[in-house]
């Protein structure tokens, strides 16, 4: 939400954090599927035109289906940082980081190595990652620990570029920066999806022609007063009520 209200800044936007069901990365594929239907659902009684899928697991098992299903354009997170992770490959060795759901889907391991036959992808669970983002511990000694613990297979690799394929884990890029070095470059995809959501609205004539000031409505499944609280940690603009969905 933070890059498509800084590229597109006269749209308004509605965002749902299904907060009484999260994390989504520890959930079985059909109960992620059935999650995602139902938000899909609330978000379209806002008179959403267009559906971003900002969680990575939900990109994982959710995306087709709700392409197929839904009568407005569906985009994910994940998807639009693909080319932006092998073109940042100078070794074509890439990784994934992503929750323990996402990762053993093998969704996005296959989709790069079918377009993309040549690269070598290693993918890493890191179920961690979240829990310790969402508890305020970013800088934590712990948090340094728990990045070796998880990435120190990539040391002995050609591993030069990685997808931080997790909603939370730009948020942890410090630290995952100090451990695998500065040649390493970190893909964060939410740009990149900003972008393709600009690119699909000009498309289908659907950008919001007024230059009034955007209205942004913030929607929260379970204790709206912590969700606004932690928002504030990934979103510049003010924060105001947030409902309960």
């Amino acid at each position: 939400m933070r890059e498509v209200a800084a590229l597109l800044p006269n749209e308004n936007l509605v965002y749902l954090g299904d907060t009484a069901r999260l994390p989504y990365g520890n959930k079985s594929p059909s109960t992620v599927i059935r999650f995602c239907l139902e938000n899909a659902e609330f978000l379209r009684k806002q008179r959403i035109k267009l559906l971003m899928i900002s969680c990575h697991t939900a990109c994982s098992h959710a995306f087709e289906i709700l392409k197929q299903s839904l009568p407005i354009p569906v985009i994910g997170v994940t998807q639009p940082g693909f080319q932006a992770l092998v073109n940042a490959s100078r070794t074509n060795c890439v990784a994934i980081l992503g929750t323990a759901s996402t990762i053993a889907s093998g969704v996005f391991q296959s989709l790069l190595q079918i377009n993309f036959p040549t690269l070598e992808v290693h993918a890493i669970a890191c179920p961690l990652f979240v829990p310790l983002v969402e508890d305020g511990l970013q800088s934590h000694a712990a948090t340094r620990s728990i990045v070796e613990h998880y990435l120190s297979p990539l040391k002995n690799t050609q591993v030069d570029s990685v997808l931080l394929a997790c909603t939370h884990y730009p948020l942890l890029a410090v630290a995952i920066q100090e451990f695998l070095g500065p040649s390493v470059r970190l893909i964060e995809p939410a740009r990149f999806a900003a972008v393709e959501a600009r690119t699909q609205l000009i498309k289908l004539n659907l950008l919001n022609p007024a230059n009034s000031p955007p209205s942004y409505r913030f929607f929260a499944s379970d204790d709206p007063e912590k969700f606004r609280h932690l928002a504030k940690t990934f979103f510049p603009f003010p924060i105001g009520k947030v409902e309960l969905a």
